[in-house]
């Protein structure tokens, strides 16, 4: 019987130390384009907009007892332009004139292309207001709507194409 020769199968554990470099290299790599990429952190102070998560939950209860119901729509007039009408109805479906409303336009993943539009009335609870838009892509609209003291803060996603 012949002795087995050791030197064929030697090359078989760099095999594996090889597998495991190449793996080791491309997690180092995921890690390295993690760590210089967007952190998604959007907001400067994050703890302290937590913290009032309970300021939107008295808004939401506001919203509910005023009645008031709220519907938006776009109408594009421009390349990145258009004109935003809301209807605003009381609890029993009349329209709700009256009203002052403006619309802070801002977007989701910058900070520095915020801007307010003031509606103007158009008759039958219907309010028109219109927007240019830096950027197409999606925008977060922020309404206030106020009538006889009372004050209402809703907010949509508007996407512009």
């Amino acid at each position: 019987m012949t002795a087995p020769n050791l030197r064929r199968g030697r090359w078989i554990p760099w095999l594996f130390v090889g597998g495991f470099g190449v793996v080791l290299a491309a997690n180092g790599i995921m890690i390295a384009f993690a760590i210089g990429s967007f952190t998604g952190l959007t907001t400067t102070e994050p703890y302290t907009k937590g913290l009032r998560f309970n300021d939107q939950i008295r808004q939401a209860e506001a919203h509910e007892r005023l009645g008031w119901r709220l519907a938006a729509r776009f109408q594009r007039t421009g390349v990145l332009g258009g004109d935003v009408e809301i209807k605003l109805a009381d609890r029993n479906g009349a329209p709700l004139t009256g009203a002052r409303v403006t619309a802070t336009f801002a977007r989701p993943v910058e900070k520095n292309r915020d801007f307010v539009v003031e509606f103007q009335s158009a008759g039958g609870g219907r309010y028109v207001g219109h927007a240019d838009f830096a950027l197409p892509g999606a925008w977060d609209v922020r309404y206030r709507i106020e009538r006889d003291g009372q004050a209402l803060v809703a907010t949509d996603r508007l996407q512009v194409e």
